[in-house]
C-alpha cells in the first residue's frame, strides 16, 4: 500500500497523528526534499529505505513505489504541507492506478494555515472578507486564463499566493490592476512554523522592496487583504444576542451589565471589591470613580453628568456607592419612563445597606438589590408597596412571562386595587399555573362583575369585542416566531415592510415577535440580521438537516431545495424555533418569504 502523507507546514509536531504513525510503520519513505522538515524522518523505523524526491524524476518515484508494493512493503510518499495544494500528487496517483497499485491520502496542515498562525490572523473577518483565494503567479507553470492574478484580484478578498516569491514585481502590478490598492496590507511569511520562520509586514506597494530587503526569494507565502489591518464586525457565532441550536440568545438587558460608580477613596476600594465578586458570578461589570481615586481596573471620570449621559441606557443597572442624593441628581436629567429606565441602586461605603432606588419592577432593581445584598452580606432596602406587603405585582408578572403591557398606567390601578383589599380579575387566553392571593380567574361571561381586571389575550382579525373590564390592564404575550427566507441583498426596510404587511393582515402587533429564525445559509445575511436588531429579538439559525426533520406538510420549492438543501425554510424554521403551530403559512413577495408560528405557553404567576 502507498500512502500520500501531508508533512505539515514545517514544525515537526504539526504532522498529524495518523501521518506520524504511518511514518513509523513505513518500509519505504520518499520525501519532498528540503521542503519537508527532515526531523520527521526520525520517526522512521530502523531499516526503512529513504529517498529524496528532489533528485528524482516522476517515473523514478513511481518505479520505487511499484517495486516496494510488489515486495509487500508499506510506502509513504511524504509531501510538504497538505498534498492537495500544489503537491503534484495527481500524476503519481494516475500512474499507480495504471499499475494496479492501491493508495490512500493522509491530509496535512497546509502552510497557508501555518502562515495565519504566524501572523496571528483570521483570514475571514465579518464585514471585511468572507472568502480566501489560494493561487499563484503564473511562471513556468501556466494558469488558466480566467484564473490569471489580475482577474482574481478583482474580488478584493483575502488572497494567499504560493510559489510567487521570485515574481514580486509582477505580483504587485497584477494586484494593483484589480481591487487592491498601494496601501492594501500585505505580508510575507517565510518558512511558516519552522525554527527560522520570518514574518514581514507592509503594503502591496512595498511588496518587491520587502522581499529584496529581507532576501526572501522562495519558500514563502504572500498574504494580501484588508483583514491584515482593519476594523471588523463581531461574528454571530459567539454573539450573545444570537441563538444557535446549542444556546439561547442572552436578552439585551442581561448583556449590557452593571456600572458601579464611586466618589471617595473608601468607596473606590468597595467598588473594586464588589466588581470582582460580580465578575466571579459571571456578571458583566464596569467600574468608574472620580479621577483622583482611580485604582487599577477602575476607570476614572472628571464629569459625572457626562459619564451618566454616556452610559445611561447602555447599562441595565447603575449602582452608586455613596450618598442617595448624588444618585438622584445624577440620573434625574436622563429619566424617560419605567419601561426604558435602567435599574438604579445605591449602596453605602461600608456595604451595609443597598437601596433599590429606581425601576424596581420592570428594570429589575428590586431583584438586583436582593441579589447583590445576598452576595456581600448587606441588607436590601426595598420600598415598593407590593413587595413590602407581598402582594401580586402585575408588572413583575409581565416581565417574568415576557408579556407586553399596553398601558403602564393600568398597572398602578391594579396595584391600587390590591393594596386596598379589593379583588382583581384575570381573563386569559393562556393557561395560568397558579392564581395569587387577591386575584381571581374569570370567564368572559363573569368579567363584567369586576371593575378592575387583567386581560391577557391573543390578538387577531376576528377580535372586535370591547375590553372586558371598566379598568383593564391589557397584556400581550411575546410568543410569535418569524420564519424567514430571502434572496441575497434584501434590505432591512424591505423585510420589515413585508413583515408588517403580513402581521397587519391579522391585526397582530410586531412587538409580539420573540425571535427571527432561518437557515444557517443565511446566518450572515445583513438584511435579516438588521431586521432582528430592529425588532430587538434574537436571530436563530438551523441547518438544512435540522429543518428537514420538522414534520408536516409544507409549500416546497425545488429551486430553494437545490440551493440550500431544503425546499421550505420559513415554515420549518418558525415551527422549529417555537415548537408551536403555524398561524401564518408561507407568504411570498419579491424574493422574500415569511411564516409565523405561535408558541403555546403556561404563564407563571408570582408574588
Amino acid at each position: 500500500m502507498v500512502y500520500f502523507v501531508g508533512a505539515g507546514p514545517g514544525a515537526v509536531d504539526l504532522v498529524t497523528v495518523r501521518g506520524r504513525d504511518l511514518l513509523s510503520c513505513a518500509d519505504v519513505i520518499i520525501y519532498a526534499g528540503s521542503l519537508v522538515n527532515q526531523e520527521l524522518l526520525h520517526y522512521a523505523k530502523r531499516g526503512c529505505e529513504i529517498y529524496n524526491s528532489a533528485k528524482m524524476y516522476l517515473e523514478e518515484i513511481v518505479d520505487v513505489m511499484v517495486k516496494a508494493e510488489k515486495e509487500g512493503k508499506l510506502v509513504v510518499r511524504l509531501h510538504t504541507g497538505d498534498p492537495s495544494l500544489y503537491g503534484a500528487i495527481k500524476e503519481q496517483m494516475d500512474l499507480l492506478e495504471g499499475a494496479g497499485i492501491p493508495y490512500e491520502v493522509c491530509p496535512g496542515v497546509s502552510s497557508f494555515c501555518g502562515a495565519a498562525a504566524a501572523l496571528k490572523q483570521e483570514y475571514t473577518l465579518p464585514s471585511v472578507s468572507q472568502s480566501v483565494i489560494i493561487t499563484r503567479m503564473e511562471g513556468q507553470t501556466t494558469v488558466p486564463e480566467q484564473e490569471t492574478l489580475h482577474k482574481l484580484a478583482e474580488h478584493g478578498c483575502t488572497m494567499v499566493l504560493f510559489l510567487s516569491m521570485g515574481l514580486t514585481e509582477q505580483v504587485k502590478q497584477e494586484l494593483l490592476s484589480g481591487a487592491y490598492r498601494e496601501s492594501t496590507p500585505c505580508a510575507i511569511v517565510y518558512k511558516a512554523t519552522w525554527q527560522d520562520e520570518k514574518v514581514v509586514r507592509g503594503t502591496v506597494g512595498q511588496l518587491p522592496e520587502m522581499a529584496k530587503k529581507h532576501q526572501i526569494t522562495k519558500t514563502a507565502l504572500i498574504i494580501v487583504g484588508d483583514v491584515l489591518e482593519s476594523d471588523y464586525e463581531l461574528s454571530k457565532l459567539y454573539d450573545a444576542g444570537f441563538s444557535t441550536e446549542f444556546r439561547k440568545a442572552i436578552p439585551k438587558q442581561q448583556e449590557q451589565g452593571i456600572a458601579i460608580l464611586s466618589f471617595t477613596e473608601q468607596g473606590t476600594i468597595k467598588n473594586q471589591k464588589l466588581a470582582n465578586q460580580l465578575k466571579e458570578e459571571g456578571i458583566l461589570c464596569d467600574t468608574y470613580t472620580v479621577e483622583k481615586y482611580q485604582r487599577p481596573g477602575v476607570q476614572a471620570f472628571q464629569s459625572l453628568p457626562k459619564l451618566i449621559g454616556d452610559i445611561f441606557g447602555k447599562k441595565n443597572v447603575l449602582l452608586f456607592i455613596g450618598a442617595t442624593g448624588i444618585a438622584v441628581r445624577a440620573v434625574a436629567p436622563f429619566l424617560k419612563g419605567k419601561e426604558t429606565d435602567p435599574a438604579v441602586l445605591v449602596m453605602d461605603e461600608a456595604g451595609n445597606h443597598i437601596i433599590s432606588l429606581l425601576s424596581g419592577h420592570l428594570g429589575g432593581a428590586n431583584e438586583w438589590c436582593k441579589k447583590i445584598a445576598g452576595l456581600i452580606g448587606a441588607e436590601a432596602i426595598i420600598t415598593t408597596a407590593t413587595d413590602i406587603r407581598r402582594i401580586f405585582a402585575v408588572d413583575v408578572f409581565a416581565k417574568k412571562n415576557n408579556l407586553i403591557i399596553k398601558n403602564l398606567e393600568s398597572c398602578k390601578e391594579v396595584s391600587a386595587c390590591l393594596l386596598s383589599g379589593k379583588q382583581v380579575a384575570i381573563l386569559s387566553d393562556y393557561k395560568l399555573e397558579t392564581i395569587p392571593k387577591g386575584v381571581v380567574l374569570v370567564s368572559k361571561e363573569e368579567a363584567g362583575q369586576y371593575p378592575c381586571g387583567i386581560y391577557i389575550h391573543r390578538e387577531g382579525q376576528e377580535r372586535k369585542e370591547k375590553l372586558p373590564f371598566p379598568m383593564t390592564c391589557e397584556l400581550l404575550l411575546k410568543n410569535l416566531y418569524v420564519g424567514i427566507g430571502c434572496k441575497k441583498g434584501k434590505s432591512r426596510e424591505e423585510l420589515l415592510l413585508f413583515l408588517e404587511e403580513c402581521l397587519g393582515s391579522l391585526k397582530i402587533s410586531k412587538e409580539r415577535v420573540a425571535m427571527v429564525a432561518s437557515i444557517d445559509y443565511k446566518a450572515e445575511e445583513e438584511g435579516i440580521c438588521a431586521l432582528a436588531k430592529e425588532l430587538d429579538v434574537p436571530f436563530m439559525v438551523f441547518t438544512a438537516e435540522e429543518l428537514l426533520e420538522v414534520e408536516g406538510e409544507f409549500q416546497e420549492s425545488m429551486f430553494v431545495k437545490e440551493k440550500v438543501g431544503v425546499g421550505n425554510v420559513c415554515e420549518r424554521a418558525a415551527i422549529l424555533a417555537s415548537k408551536g403551530t403555524l398561524i401564518i403559512k408561507k407568504t411570498c413577495k419579491e424574493g422574500m418569504t415569511f411564516a409565523l408560528a405561535e408558541k403555546e405557553m403556561t404563564l407563571q404567576c408570582c408574588m
